[in-house]
């Protein structure tokens, strides 16, 4: 893979990413704390049985739509912002980009806290009141930093500073970042597994943390957090498989890469919320009895997923604003993210309902792209040769479908949430663009380079 932020197809010699190196990309951004948090969450709200019936059924359907529209990457080599030109228009698609970033410095901002919080059980973890720098082990080593990086604000900084760091140098870097922090998120989670399975055995019961509503959600109603955690990755869908060659091969890294560790973590967050009585990673760990280095693990995880967030947003910007510079643009994003983080310490409170908002917007837009790319020009396959007209009129399917979607999806969840909100979103969105594009002609749109 190359810096990463071009505009143009990838041609075919840098065209070098591996399923392995995709799928460790999308497992490392997943492999992270907000995903056992969704688990938690989900446990918490309902039955064991529903919880886990929800749970599978959520990663299939979540994740399959993502890994079909994954095999755009290869077909065009162009990123997804502006693949959803062809459909949706500048305007739109430039709306659509303005969504990613906006919820991309939530997810930043997000995940500095939880690093922050990891950084601050990390000084006085054991409830004892003595800072880290006075124990022994890996926090003790941190001397007299410890009580500096316990202060939220500044455990937010450091970690939004080395996100920066590393996506300056693109794709690769993060490839070669992630070939180590990975497989030390994975062993965290063997040992959380581990630790959570020793406690059952030794008679821990599956008890909920808290009373929870009086009526438990429904499998369905579980179903849309489920997928509303697993569609927040559905805007980068081209942009990191446009570096592969082969559109199974692209399809198997997304979903194998997100199915398998969403699948894992949210058992895990689910469990830890009737057996812990918290759904906050740090707490999970400490209450695990993992030495404190575990920590530290947490927080690593949090800058590989905080690697996709900026990347992506640079692309994003770098998608309408061609002329931004590359690297400058990376900073800007992350530095904005960072300071939401500092300035806004009540962000993983606001957990539930920022799921609920990405299902609103992005179920709608997965739905458009699946009927425009796979069925309208389910037989083209480059990236210049459709054309015809670029008038207004031709993109209106797609903000109608995307509204119809989008009202569909929060009438449901206001009126009747136990009926779940997913599949009449999907299929409101997908009917109405596949009936209205005809009488436009939006399916002729052509895919251009920048």
């Amino acid at each position: 893979m190359s810096a990463g932020l071009e505009l143009t197809s990838i041609p075919s010699h840098q065209r070098t990413a591996s399923t392995l190196d995709v799928a460790l990309l999308f497992a490392g951004a997943n492999v992270v704390s907000s995903t056992l948090i969704t688990g938690a969450t989900l446990g918490a709200a309902t039955t064991l049985d529903r919880a886990l019936a929800a749970l599978l059924l959520g990663l299939v359907v979540g994740t399959l739509p993502l890994a079909v529209l994954a095999r755009t990457g290869p077909r065009y080599g162009l990123p997804s912002m502006l693949l959803l030109r062809v459909p949706f228009g500048r305007l739109g698609a430039a709306t659509v980009s303005a969504l990613l970033v906006v919820t991309n410095f939530a997810w930043i901002g997000l995940n500095n806290q939880v690093a922050a919080g990891a950084f601050a059980a990390l000084v006085d973890g054991d409830g004892s009141g003595v800072a880290s720098s006075d124990r022994p082990g890996p926090e003790g080593a941190l001397g007299g930093l410890a009580p500096i990086l316990a202060d939220p604000t500044v455990g937010s900084v450091v970690v939004g500073a080395a996100a920066i760091a590393v996506a300056l140098f693109g794709p690769a870097a993060m490839a070669r970042f992630d070939r180590v922090a990975v497989p030390l998120m994975v062993l965290l989670g063997v040992a959380l597994t581990v630790a959570l399975v020793r406690g059952l055995g030794d008679g821990a019961p599956l008890v909920q943390q808290s009373p929870g509503p009086a009526r438990p959600l429904g499998v369905l109603a579980g179903l849309d957090l489920v997928i509303g955690y697993q569609v927040s990755w559905s805007l980068m869908f081209a942009d990191y498989t446009r570096y592969q060659r082969s559109e199974a091969a692209a399809s198997r890294a997304v979903f194998f890469g997100l199915t398998l560790t969403s699948g894992w973590l949210m058992t895990l967050g689910l469990i830890a919320a009737r057996t812990v009585g918290s759904n906050d990673p740090a707490q999970l760990v400490l209450a695990s009895g993992l030495p404190a280095a575990a920590l530290l693990v947490l927080a690593l995880a949090t800058v590989t997923t905080n690697f996709v967030n900026l990347y992506l947003s640079a692309l994003a910007i770098r998608t309408q604003a061609a002329a931004a510079p590359h690297r400058a643009t990376i900073v800007v994003v992350g530095l904005v993210g960072t300071a939401l983080s500092a300035a806004d310490q009540r962000l993983l409170d606001r957990y539930a309902a920022f799921m609920g908002l990405l299902a609103t917007l992005l179920l709608p837009i997965v739905a458009i792209a699946l009927v425009h790319f796979f069925w309208l020009r389910r037989g083209d396959r480059d990236a210049g040769s459709a054309t015809s007209s670029t008038t207004a009129v031709s993109f209106l399917p797609a903000w109608i479908a995307w509204a119809a979607g989008a009202a569909t999806y929060q009438a449901i969840a206001r009126l009747a949430p136990a009926v779940g909100a997913t599949g009449a979103t999907l299929v409101v969105a997908a009917l109405v663009y596949l009936g209205a594009s005809p009488l436009a002609g939006a399916g002729r749109g052509p895919v251009r380079e920048a």
